[in-house]
């Protein structure tokens, strides 16, 4: 093996992994499938061995190929902890910060992840910043699997290796669409919605937090409010929806509330980080960016 090991290889090896092959890869990596090829063969040159099987079989790590990947994990971290460390000695925050969200939560109002991702950018020009956008089981997984730092959402926490601080609230209503045979009807009452084909979400039953019991017949399912906002669009289905989400289509007169004062809820936001002292400083300054004014999170480790 060569006294040298590309770290850019490495990192593009465990990026080909993650995706499950080369093909998969190519649109995160932004590079075509020939040039991943040859980065990887140029990779197995370098350390002497197979690292994986690729070709109409399949992608299949060889049992060297797992090793280094588990290898390639541990140097990483190495690797983050001395930027850490040397951005310590700056006053800066250096390395890199993967944060995840739900979705649509850029027309929140109350929503401050932007503003206080600008303050943070803003006060540390080095760090690279990383989001990703998943329902709240996934999201709540990858921040145990260690892939991501921290995360918003509407989270029903069990797990005591994760901390949670509350943020903000989000206002959900139950929207009609145009088209559909109740939207012109007014007055409507509750019994109008007996039967109605809903959309479920699918990491959450409404049912289960709305007070006002209505025997919907669950006819679809959306694993995100965009899914569901483009069911509700078709006049055939009611949904529950942000009010921020719903409201240009409202405007638009393509959605209407249906009895709002009766058919809605509060969903409240958290951000989520792991425990002590596995918590990043990059992702601590966030988060103290995120918490309401006069609460304080305990600091991370240097």
């Amino acid at each position: 093996m060569q006294d040298t090991v590309d770290l850019k290889r490495l990192k593009l090896f465990r990026q080909v992994v993650e995706c499950g092959g080369l093909s998969a890869a190519e649109k995160v990596l932004n590079i075509n499938l020939p040039t991943i090829s040859a980065h990887l063969s140029a990779l197995e040159a370098q350390l002497g061995m197979r690292l994986c099987e690729r070709g109409r079989k399949g992608f299949r790590l060889t049992q060297q190929g797992q090793r280094v990947l588990a290898a390639c994990e541990r140097l990483f971290e190495q690797v983050e902890n001395f930027r850490s460390d040397v951005s310590e000695l700056s006053q800066q925050l250096a390395g890199s910060l993967r944060l995840g969200l739900v979705d649509n939560m850029i027309s929140d109002p109350a929503c401050q992840v932007a503003a206080a991702l600008r303050a943070l950018r803003s006060g540390s020009p080095g760090l690279d910043i990383s989001l990703d956008i998943r329902n709240p089981f996934e999201l709540e997984r990858a921040l145990l699997e260690e892939r991501i730092d921290m995360a918003v959402g509407p989270f029903s926490l069990t797990d005591p290796a994760i901390e949670s601080y509350a943020t903000h609230s989000e206002h959900l209503s139950l929207y009609i669409g145009r088209g559909h045979p109740l939207f012109s009807k007014q007055p409507l009452q509750l019994q109008d919605l007996a039967g109605l084909e809903c959309v479920m979400r699918g990491y959450l039953r409404e049912s289960q937090v709305v007070q006002q019991h209505v025997s919907f017949k669950y006819s679809a399912t959306a694993q995100n409010i965009e899914g569901i906002a483009h069911l509700v669009l078709t006049g055939h289905f009611v949904g529950y929806l942000p009010d921020h989400v719903a409201a240009p289509w409202v405007k638009a007169l393509q959605m209407r509330s249906v009895l709002p004062d009766l058919m809605s809820y509060d969903v409240p936001f958290k951000v989520i980080v792991p425990r002590l002292p596995r918590r990043t400083r990059a992702s601590a300054a966030l988060l103290q960016l995120l918490l309401p004014p006069g609460l304080a999170a305990p600091p991370a480790r240097a």
